[in-house]
């Protein structure tokens, strides 16, 4: 078996794993669904319990301060020991009550909370329901692509193939490895920290306490933002439910967040429902542009320029950064790997690419897509 099936068949195998995992993950996140289900259950008829509880108990204590008020008005009548139990009661009552109405506000948050939980849970299932129903037609075109990429390439050819598959793999690898690092893992370890001084806290000082979840609820939704955000660039969730213009605004949101470069969006055109492969394909392109321009233009600023023609896309990438010798890096590519990724992914789909840059004076980057394959 040449070099090209042997990556062919460990994509497919690696396709096949995720499928699995995606698999296991759906039914323990159905199975947590519907443990949270009967939780929900029972706790809405415990509240529902308390809440006559507190009804009751409301009367009565109603019912003994008015007592209470008799007595003090009719104190002559009576002795103090009638006057001191009526007080004692009085007392309990209110205790009580206060005790049942801070039950019923703990099951009011719970309930709460068990609902936001169980409809991000079976969202959470609906996704995954498609998404192996997404892998499983991956694993059929990739079958079918081992075949037809036999037929049509020579084992020269394969081998270039193949490199370029495995370079692009590595280079995703260490850029998901190292952001996953920098992100949510240090946040991770700084969450479980904060948690241990919590629980020494604890016994201490319950004030502090709430002071340092309080924090950490803040530190747990920055590094859910940064997980989210990683998702996204790996496949951004709104291809599959919005229109290529707003996928491109919510990276250019997340990028001018992650690289401090200020982004200008410029759309011309009536936007146009595109075939999924062209619309995966245009925005590959323009994130590997904007990640080329924070990586190696040093340009405060960057302008994305997209147009919408009667047969085809433009876009056009403008940076005013420092400038390269396009020739030279295209033909040497070095860092620039991506470029020629570029290059060749609009090439696949019968586009134009060009780059203009003079050193110095920042770089257009111009590529154009057909709506039809």
């Amino acid at each position: 078996m040449d070099r090209l099936s042997a990556v062919f068949d460990a994509t497919l195998r690696a396709v096949e794993n995720g499928k699995e995992e995606i698999f296991n993950i759906y039914e323990t996140t159905k199975a947590e669904a519907q443990r949270l289900e009967k939780e929900l259950n029972l706790l809405n008829a415990e509240l529902k319990e308390t809440i006559k509880k507190v009804d009751d108990q409301q009367r009565k204590e109603k019912s003994l301060r008015q007592k209470l008020m008799e007595v003090n008005k009719n104190y002559q009548i009576y002795n103090e020991k009638q006057m001191m139990d009526v007080y004692t009661e009085t007392k309990d009552s209110q205790l009580e009550l206060k005790l049942l109405q801070a039950r019923e506000l703990q099951l009011r948050v719970r309930r709460d909370e068990i609902e936001r939980s169980l409809r991000n849970l079976e969202d959470t299932v609906v996704r995954a329901e498609n998404l192996i129903n997404q892998i499983s037609l991956a694993i059929s075109l990739l079958k079918d692509g081992i075949t037809e990429i036999s037929q049509l390439y020579s084992n020269d050819q394969k081998k270039e193939i193949a490199l370029r598959i495995m370079k692009a793999q590595e280079e995703e690898r260490r850029r998901v490895a190292r952001e996953v690092h920098d992100g949510p893992a240090q946040g991770l370890a700084n969450i479980v920290l904060r948690l241990e001084i919590a629980e020494k806290l604890l016994k201490l000082d319950c004030d502090k306490v709430l002071e340092e979840l309080q924090d950490l609820k803040i530190l747990v939704r920055e590094n859910l933002q940064d997980i989210r955000r990683i998702i996204f660039d790996l496949r951004p969730i709104y291809l599959d439910h919005k229109g290529i213009v707003d996928t491109i605004k919510n990276y250019i949101t997340n990028y001018e967040k992650t690289y401090g470069i200020n982004c200008e969006m410029v759309v011309e055109g009536q936007e146009k429902q595109l075939d999924p492969s062209i619309k995966l394909a245009l925005f590959r392109i323009v994130q590997e542009g904007m990640i080329n321009v924070a990586k190696h233009a040093e340009s405060p600023k960057v302008t994305l320029n997209l147009a919408f023609l009667e047969e085809k896309i433009m876009s056009r990438i403008i940076d005013y950064g420092k400038g390269f010798n396009p020739q030279t890096v295209l033909e040497n590519p070095g860092e620039h790997f991506g470029l020629v990724g570029i290059q060749e992914r609009v090439e696949m789909f019968s586009g134009k690419f060009s780059i203009n840059s003079v050193e110095g004076k920042g770089t257009v980057f111009e590529f154009e897509l057909p709506y039809s394959k």
